[in-house]
């Protein structure tokens, strides 16, 4: 473990390094962890696989997995397998309009993925990426959104509680989505949050002519 970043009390960014051991991985894969009582959690790959030697989780802690790495110290050794998952695909969708959207700490694959697409950002037209949280202090990654934006992705923040400060959107990802009027022609969209989450959202996206299958899961 390289390097501990703390978004809030129980939500952190674990930085790994391999040591030198190769990790190819393809963006929106995860890993499996285990804790110290042996059962294993499920994490996804926050950083893009170009970031070659290391790799990054976000992690919100919730069980005894995530305690055991909450326990843990810059520079302890830590077992995990994988990779795993279908990932998300971009090579197909050259020159497609690209929507990323997600939730919570779900936005890590998701986060791997953009920075992939704007490494390669002249083979994709339009690239927006919607992303949901319950509050103004819980937008994880807020301090690059900007230089995702300089780089050529739109990028929309909705919260759930918003605070007097808040003047941007308010409410659920799906419900921006239904009144939004942005033409979604030539669109692949990338999703990623809890079940009903992700069930509401692709309805909504059915019903504004997504085809099922340009709409992604990375699992």
């Amino acid at each position: 473990m390289s390097e501990i970043i703390p978004f809030e009390e129980n939500v952190r960014l674990f930085k790994f390094d391999t040591g030198g051991v190769d990790f190819p991985f393809h963006q929106g894969q995860f890993i499996s962890l285990a804790g110290s009582d042996g059962k294993s959690s499920y994490f996804a790959i926050a950083s893009p696989p170009s970031l070659k030697g290391s790799f990054e989780i976000l992690v919100k802690r919730g069980n005894s997995t995530t305690d055991y790495l909450f326990s843990r110290s810059v520079g302890d050794r830590i077992s995990i397998s994988g990779p795993q998952g279908k990932g998300f695909a971009l090579d197909p969708y050259v020159g497609k309009n690209l929507l990323f959207v997600g939730v919570g700490t779900a936005i890590a694959p998701l986060r791997s993925t953009l920075l992939t697409a704007l490494e390669r950002r002249n083979d994709f037209n339009r690239i927006s990426f919607l992303f949901g949280t319950l509050t103004p202090n819980h937008i994880w990654f807020g301090d690059e959104m900007d230089e995702w934006h300089q780089k050529g992705a739109e990028v929309h923040i909705t919260v759930t509680y918003p605070d007097e400060t808040w003047d941007r959107h308010s409410g659920f990802v799906q419900d921006i989505l239904r009144q939004s009027k942005d033409p979604l022609h030539e669109t692949v969209v990338y999703l990623c949050g809890m079940k009903e989450m992700v069930e509401e959202t692709t309805k909504v996206l059915k019903e504004r002519s997504i085809p099922e299958e340009m709409i992604l899961l990375n699992f």
